[in-house]
């Protein structure tokens, strides 16, 4: 139960990379960056390069929204259960987040030439989407 706990650091760390890829290649980078990459990795799109602040930034924002939405909702995720799969689906949840918005923020700092990361961002919002429903479930069953 106590890793589960401390599974707010995941998404923290996450946040933390984003801001160190972006700060790390900031002088190298055009002014305008290439986005909205289509799966062959030509630019379909462009963006100014400070847009790139912003990425760590939602990643944060949407990190404390759930856990701030799971304030709200304290009897479904903060209400200790036995097997704390609660909080644990919480915290897949906010790291699939945090990791989507990375994935997105090495997209435009690799100019697309890293299909990867393209193909990674819908992969790992449906698997940290489907932790938080699983451990939702299991947990309600655990509880009849």
């Amino acid at each position: 139960m106590k890793a589960v706990k401390n599974g707010w650091i995941v998404p923290a760390i996450v946040i933390i990379v984003n801001v160190c890829a972006i700060w790390i290649s900031w002088k190298s980078l055009p002014e305008t960056l290439p986005a909205h990459f289509d799966p062959q990795g030509n630019a379909s799109g462009s963006m100014a390069r400070n847009t790139l602040i912003y990425f760590p930034v939602i990643s944060f924002l949407s990190t404390l929204a759930a856990y701030g939405i799971a304030t709200f909702a304290r009897n479904l995720f903060l209400k200790p259960d036995d097997s704390g799969l609660r909080l644990l689906g919480l915290h897949c949840l906010t790291s699939a987040i945090t990791l989507t918005i990375l994935s997105s923020s090495l997209v435009t700092l690799t100019f697309g030439t890293k299909p990867i990361f393209m193909f990674a961002e819908p992969v790992i919002m449906v698997l940290g989407l489907a932790a938080f429903i699983i451990c939702l479930l299991k947990s309600r069953n655990k509880a009849k």
